[in-house]
């Protein structure tokens, strides 16, 4: 049973953790360089060479690839394990008091393919001569 609130998506964006506080461990000092992915209008996979513990609040600046807009979103880490095939550490943030402007960005990005997509497979018509 799926239990994800939202659509996700698989979008890489480069993200940089600004700041992080609480949760049950060791904080890495910020800004770390990371990237997210999975992104849903609710959350993110976060891919870093740190570790965050479960229950931390992480600010995130997120370059969001396809709409090119850059927001910056407070996420509580939901999980954290080590990806031993990427060699890497991963973790789950759930976005914590979206505002619409915020909301709309991720949402522009996320959808614009889905359009994209959509009007790609539409038929097109082709008028031959004399056709009027």
């Amino acid at each position: 049973m799926e239990r994800r609130k939202h659509r996700r998506f698989e979008q890489w964006n480069k993200a940089i953790i600004k700041s992080a506080s609480g949760g049950d461990g060791k904080l890495p000092r910020c800004p770390i360089d990371a990237y997210a992915w999975d992104l849903s209008v609710g959350g993110a996979r976060i891919q870093s060479e740190e570790s965050f513990p479960v229950g931390a609040i992480v600010c995130i600046h997120l370059e969001l690839v396809r709409s090119r807009e850059a927001i910056s979103i407070d996420g509580a880490v939901r999980w954290s394990r080590w990806n031993e095939k990427a060699s890497i550490h991963e973790f789950g943030v759930e976005f914590q008091e979206c505002n619409q402007a915020t909301l709309q960005a991720i949402m522009k990005s996320l959808y614009r393919e889905i359009d994209r997509k959509a009007r790609a497979e539409q038929p097109q018509v082709s008028l031959g001569k004399g056709a009027m």
